[in-house]
């Protein structure tokens, strides 16, 4: 949050330093340098120069504008250009701009410069201005819009009659406004389906501004359900170059959007308790006090006086708060009925959710637009659609620890707004081992790092030259891990460059965490501590336990099927080694002030156990496989324990390699003749050797090999 208010101060400064140019609602006409439709043919509409802190003049071409013999008008007096051909007697100079070029024009420079992608283009109606709308994002101004550039015309838009209006909570307060389309009539846009809202995403704290893009792929991949569809445009507003957008979908119930279908389907958003609207419908949950605002009615959502749709809008809020109250109830008081969580809730968008901000790490999560809908009593509570992924993949340095988890943490980890969902959901071992699961079946494929990074590299290459453009307006210079403080210095190129390829390390680093971390394989790692009697929750691996004055009880558990062996631990006070205890045992005795744990058998084969120790106001190192976290003696104790399961050796996915080294053949069957002979009776072979999965092994699993084999 300190950072998220140094950064607007930063903008607000650098606001002050952008010097005059014309404003958007002027005459493109009217500046220092101008082309029109007139004297070049294609260009569908006037377009105006624009003048950068230094003194320097750039003109903006849109993509499809033929530059290679480029009419420039102009309202000074020049009396010698270089670079072009000047034709004083009527105004006006002639340039080939095929490729960048730049005038030499009476001492000063014009930078003539071509986006690479779709412009969208709008014009302001008489009597409105752009300054009303970026004063007050509530007023609302009449203007057309049209689109351009798109491949041989197939989405090009003639100018269709729509109000325009800014929006954004924190993005609002930024220099590069995001705004709001709303047409006249349903209009399908770039072929995403008709409605009449469209949303323009400025994207300025992402400096390569695909975040939100990669995102929604890989939502839309994993089959997260009515992710946004999107397209990047180059916006211009009554002739002045805006930037990069990212045109998408609204969140909204509607038949291209949320195609919810009772009269009581509500779609609403998880918010910030700081930054509620005067006019947001809303309702805080009992438990945790989170904000919720309604945002869409299946019911007219609109102000009405139909007596009928308001007892239906009525009703649909009664049921959604009661729904999420019920929810939240089992979750944070100790409850441990799983099956009344996974009636409540829509499991599978729930961990497709967990993952995409897990991959991510994306700082909003649970803070604010976190977006949940249900259609009405039958239906069950579903995560998503996905929206805000701008500060995400490293744009911020809160909570962020790549080789960490962080959703699970959240709120210990970033600030006390978020929501604890997550965490609570992870103190049942029925969610955890679904989590494991989708991560094999349809997660860590959709992730894979290089397939990533190709489909940057793409966006980056569609998007470089109106990237070039973006960052000559907007002067976006934010490193990776800060946006105030550590201010990248290079060229514009070298920026894109660099911010890009940071990404691309953070998502490497980010899918070696993801791997190690879950799998179908991986075990559950079950813990709780107490300083007296009272024990905080049970969580699962990689939570972090509740605050206590000093930990003094020390209970953890593998729930594991498949591997041999157990989880040890250990805690030295005074000096003294109070030895180990066994995994579901109570390790009880003086205050702890130092941890030791390690695995036996094949899970330590498998896995390592890594684990920290939060003392004295901070957390230590990460140790791991016996090694003391804290010390033997002092005066301080730990008073929180975070631990984890971490993969080191993959278990082969091939039935039948009942030794696992990697192929089937007659040692296999020795093998499993053993453990039918009850020689072997728990661990890998056992699993692998259940051919046919009925729990058992016997001969028809021998049968099965046998076919393998041959």
């Amino acid at each position: 949050m300190k950072k998220l208010i140094s950064f607007l101060l930063c903008a607000i400064i650098l606001v002050s330093a952008v010097p005059f140019t014309a404003s958007a609602g002027d005459d493109p006409t009217d500046a220092e340098f101008y082309a029109t439709t007139s004297d070049n043919p294609t260009l569908s509409f006037d377009i105006s120069s624009y003048e950068d802190s230094s003194g320097e003049y750039y003109l903006f071409l849109p993509k499809g504008v033929d530059a290679s013999n480029l009419i420039i008008r102009y309202n000074r007096e020049i009396n010698r250009v270089v670079g072009g051909t000047h034709y004083g007697y009527d105004r006006y100079i002639s340039v080939d701009a095929t490729n960048e070029v730049t005038l030499g024009i009476d001492g000063d420079t014009l930078c003539i410069m071509q986006g690479s992608i779709p412009s969208l283009s709008i014009s302001i109606d008489d009597g409105y201005s752009l300054d009303e709308i970026h004063a007050d994002k509530n007023v609302k101004i009449r203007t057309s819009v049209s689109i351009s550039g798109t491949d041989g015309g197939e989405f090009d838009l003639s100018p269709a009659p729509a109000e325009l209006k800014t929006r954004g909570n924190s993005t609002f307060d930024f220099m590069k406004k995001p705004y709001q389309i709303k047409f006249d009539s349903k209009t399908d846009v770039f072929g995403m389906g008709k409605a009449k809202k469209w949303v323009l995403l400025a994207n300025y704290v992402d400096g390569t501004m695909v975040r939100n893009k990669v995102i929604f792929d890989l939502a839309d991949e994993i089959g997260m359900p009515y992710t946004c569809k999107s397209v990047f445009v180059d916006l211009y507003i009554d002739g002045d170059y805006m930037g990069v957008y990212q045109l998408c979908e609204k969140v909204e119930i509607g038949s291209s959007r949320v195609p919810l279908e009772t009269d009581y389907g509500v779609v609403a958003e998880m918010e910030h308790a700081n930054r509620l609207a005067y006019d947001d419908i809303f309702f805080k949950t009992q438990v945790s006090g989170k904000p919720f605002v309604y945002k869409e009615y299946v019911s007219d959502f609109e102000e009405t006086e139909d007596a009928k749709e308001i007892a239906k809008v009525t009703e649909a809020k009664r049921f959604f708060e009661n729904h999420i109250n019920t929810l939240e109830d089992e979750l944070f008081n100790g409850g441990s009925d799983w099956e009344l969580v996974s009636s409540m809730i829509d499991v599978e968008s729930f961990i497709n959710f967990y993952f995409i901000v897990e991959f991510c790490e994306n700082v909003d999560a649970t803070l604010a637009s976190t977006y949940f809908y249900m259609d009405g009593p039958g239906d069950v509570l579903h995560c998503g659609p996905l929206w805000d992924y701008d500060r995400c993949f490293g744009t911020s340095n809160e909570g962020m620890d790549r080789e960490a988890d962080f959703l699970k943490n959240v709120v210990d980890t970033v600030d006390k707004y978020r929501v604890d969902w997550f965490k609570m959901l992870f103190r049942y071992p029925e969610f955890a081992e679904l989590v494991n699961e989708a991560y094999d079946e349809r997660i860590s494929d959709a992730f894979d790092a290089e397939k990533v990074a190709s489909q940057i590299d793409e966006y980056e290459e569609l998007l470089r030259p109106s990237l070039r453009m973006n960052h000559v307006k907007w002067v976006v210079f934010h490193t990776i891990n800060d946006l105030v403080e550590d201010i990248f210095h290079g060229t514009t190129d070298e920026y894109l460059d660099y911010t890009i390829n940071a990404v691309k390390e953070f998502i490497s680093d980010r899918k070696d965490h993801l791997d190690a971390c879950y799998g179908k394989y991986h075990p559950v790692l079950t813990y709780a501590t107490a300083q007296g009697k009272v024990w905080t929750r049970t969580y699962t691996g990689g939570c972090m336990t509740d605050e206590k004055t000093a930990v003094r009880h020390l209970k953890m558990n593998i729930e594991n099927s498949i591997f041999d062996g157990d989880i040890l631990y250990g805690f030295f006070n005074g000096g003294n080694d109070m030895g180990y205890v066994l995994g579901g045992e109570d390790l009880t005795g003086e205050k702890f002030q130092g941890l030791y744990i390690e695995l036996t058998g094949e899970l330590d084969q498998y896995f390592s156990i890594e684990y920290r120790a939060y003392i004295n106001g901070a957390w230590t190192d990460w140790e791991s496989d016996g090694t003391l976290v804290g010390n033997e003696s002092g005066s301080y104790y730990i008073s929180r324990i975070q631990a984890r399961l971490v993969e080191y050796k993959e278990l082969s996915d091939v039935y039948g390699d009942v030794n696992c080294d990697g192929k089937v053949n007659l040692a296999d069957v020795y093998m499993m003749k053993s453990i039918i002979a009850g020689k072997i009776t728990r661990g890998v072979a056992l699993y692998k050797a259940d051919m046919n999965g009925d729990g058992s092994v016997n001969l028809s699993d021998i049968y099965l090999i046998k076919n393998v084999i041959v």
